[in-house]
């Protein structure tokens, strides 16, 4: 075998194609020195590679939360089975709560506590104890109590009952059928879950609503304050002064929510300060030396100068817009005065130039506008006495001076409740102190004074003084947060003194919230009761109550009025015979409410609701037909047709 290598070698390559490489010499040039390598200059000393931070030991505090937590929970079937509340009387739940739920409100504010204090608060942990927080205290009424106080909670089950049956609101039955969005909203859960009634919705609403009122105060605190402790203080603080007792199962409770919502929104995503040109917030300070301007130039300065963007992208800026938008428009038909309130606020920050999007303002504006004068008008038509304020008597009397009475223990409670907004606001305004002091910002306090006005361009009875104080309760609790955090900042050994103070402000709680409980409790065989005699009465009678309280109203409106009293009678229990004669109802029914609210509220002798049974017998056109106690039903005895 023979091989034949045909491969060049790399020279023979080299000298066939390509030239041959040729030497240049380098030429220097003798104007030019040689250049000289200089010495390395050393930079900067570089810092030592960060070490990962080292663990925090947390020791005794990871447990001691947990600890109370769970400890305040059981102790609250402890309570709700040692609580005598036949012993109702003038003072409410504080006189009869067993010391199985005082202990309970301690320790769920000791769980709030040891995890602020520890070393590295958890998120979720902080979550739970307030959770629990709310349950042993806002949520008290609901553990001890068999079923859900207040009889305007079960009136309004009734306009839930009245929608989900017809699918419509029944005319010529109640104002707030002219905000029909809240009882139509149920009336679908209702009918969506298969249920034929919500006394249990009824029951844990109070709880289960102020715990979503929380979630959009931490969000507040958050934007508004900043840090990690301080916003969770600031939740506990407005669950703390939350007496006023208006997150029942209404319309104005998801109105809150709607609020809450929107001044997130402002207040935070889409957030914004009046900047200048170099992006200082603010109105510019002179140089050193020069005359101090005055502040009507500064004020003029900070007005037109044009509020910065919000860094969000502009797809999530567009999404939140959009959700805000559908907020405003579902708070017109949901409450009377709650658009107004938002309105109001969302207004002073377009004006001071705190939020970028002032066309919600216009989408708040018009959304109003035309449900009033589409379904609200004839309402607003025959009622301008509620815009113009022309009622008798001003909302400070009404809804102050004029619920001064009671036995001791009401006028106690009462004070309480009078020094309560004191509190709040007292807190409040150092809160817009130190809040001015570090920002140079005075827009909070306003967004709490909003909703001030609304007694001078509405007559909203007597409740209108407690919605006024509800509405700006949230920035209050913030800015009462931020004073407390500067108090503490001084001086760390406060920080045990405003531990006890919080014991003793979710104590007080208890015992103001729970202060009408004697005469707004209702127990299950009155709903049972009531129930029966409207399947038992036929369609078209009214059945009217001795007084409005208990669950009256519950179901039935459809079939039954719940009839008008007469001139000169605010309730059948004021002349017992001659209102219910005037009044001429078919059914007229009383419960244990009734009496003690008497006895308590108006000083009256014990057993005055069977002295007025017996005045109604006496007219000879009724007759007894159910008696329990203080819970008794009489009805109409039929007359004998004419001629027959």
């Amino acid at each position: 075998m023979t091989s034949t290598d045909n491969r060049a070698s790399a020279a023979d390559r080299a000298t066939a194609s390509e030239p041959a490489t040729t030497y240049i010499p380098v030429v220097q040039d003798a104007a030019e020195p040689p250049t000289t390598a200089l010495p390395p200059v050393p930079g900067p000393p570089r810092p030592p590679t960060s070490r990962p931070p080292a663990q925090v030991d947390v020791g005794i505090f990871r447990w001691l939360s947990p600890i109370f937590a769970l400890m305040a929970v059981a102790l609250l079937p402890i309570a709700a089975a040692t609580t005598n509340l036949e012993a109702l009387d003038g003072w409410g739940l504080g006189r009869v709560l067993s010391p199985a739920g005082w202990a309970a409100v301690v320790c769920a504010v000791a769980a709030c506590v040891a995890e602020l204090k520890s070393p590295r608060p958890r998120i979720p942990m902080l979550g739970t104890a307030t959770g629990v927080l709310i349950l042993c205290t806002t949520g008290m009424p609901s553990i001890v109590e068999p079923v859900a106080r207040f009889a305007t909670a079960w009136l309004i089950a009734g306009f839930t009952d009245a929608i989900a049956i017809t699918g419509h609101t029944p005319p010529g039955v109640d104002a707030r059928f002219y905000w029909p969005a809240f009882f139509a909203q149920w009336a679908f859960f209702r009918d969506a879950g298969g249920a034929t009634q919500l006394d249990t919705v009824l029951r844990w609403y109070p709880p289960a609503v102020v715990a979503v009122w929380t979630i959009g105060i931490y969000a507040l605190a958050r934007s508004m304050l900043g840090g990690t402790r301080a916003p969770w203080a600031a939740a506990w603080l407005f669950v703390g002064l939350n007496w006023i007792e208006q997150d029942y199962f209404s319309p104005q409770a998801t109105g809150i929510i709607l609020m809450l919502t929107v001044l997130t929104f402002a207040l935070g995503p889409l957030a914004t300060r009046r900047t200048d040109a170099a992006g200082v917030p603010g109105w510019p300070y002179p140089h050193p030396g020069a005359k101090r301007t005055s502040l009507v130039r500064r004020w003029l300065v900070a007005a037109l100068t044009p509020p910065n963007r919000p860094t969000l992208p502009p797809r999530q800026l567009l999404l939140i817009y959009f959700c805000a938008a559908l907020v405003l428009m579902a708070a017109a038909p949901e409450h009377q005065i709650t658009p107004f309130a938002i309105i109001g606020q969302l207004a002073l920050l377009a004006v001071v130039g705190r939020f970028r999007g002032r066309g919600l303002v216009l989408v708040a504006i018009v959304s109003s506008a035309v449900f009033i004068l589409i379904a609200g008008r004839e309402f607003w038509i025959n009622q301008l006495g509620l815009i113009l304020g022309s009622g008798d008597q001003g909302a400070l009397q009404e809804g102050v001076a004029n619920r001064l009475t009671g036995d001791t223990g009401q006028v106690v409670v009462k004070y309480m409740r009078i020094a309560m907004p004191v509190l709040t606001w007292m807190l409040g305004m150092a809160g817009a102190w130190v809040y001015w002091k570090r920002r140079r910002d005075l827009v909070p306090i306003g967004l709490a004074v909003v909703p001030m006005f609304f007694a001078a361009v509405q007559s909203y009875g007597g409740e209108l003084i407690l919605r006024i104080v509800l509405y700006g309760l949230p920035i209050m609790a913030v800015l009462g947060a931020d004073a407390l955090r500067a108090l503490v900042r001084k001086r760390r050994s406060l920080e045990w003194v405003l531990a006890v103070g919080m014991v003793v402000l979710m104590g007080l709680l208890v015992v103001i919230r729970g202060g009408n409980d004697s005469f707004q409790v209702v127990f299950p065989q009155e709903v049972t009761m009531y129930r029966q005699v409207v399947a038992e009465t036929p369609p078209g009678q009214t059945i009217s109550a001795l007084s409005r309280l208990g669950p009256a109203g519950v179901v039935g409106i459809n079939d039954h009025p719940l009839g008008d009293n007469p001139k000169g009678c605010g309730q059948l229990a004021s002349d017992p015979a001659r209102c219910t004669e005037e009044a001429d109802p078919d059914v007229v029914v009383s419960f244990l409410s009734v009496e003690k609210e008497g006895v308590y509220l108006n000083d009256q002798k014990p057993g005055w609701s069977l002295q007025a049974l017996q005045e109604i017998l006496a007219t000879g056109r009724y007759t007894l037909t159910y008696q329990d106690g203080y819970n008794w039903v009489v009805r109409k005895i039929p007359q004998p047709a004419a001629g027959g």
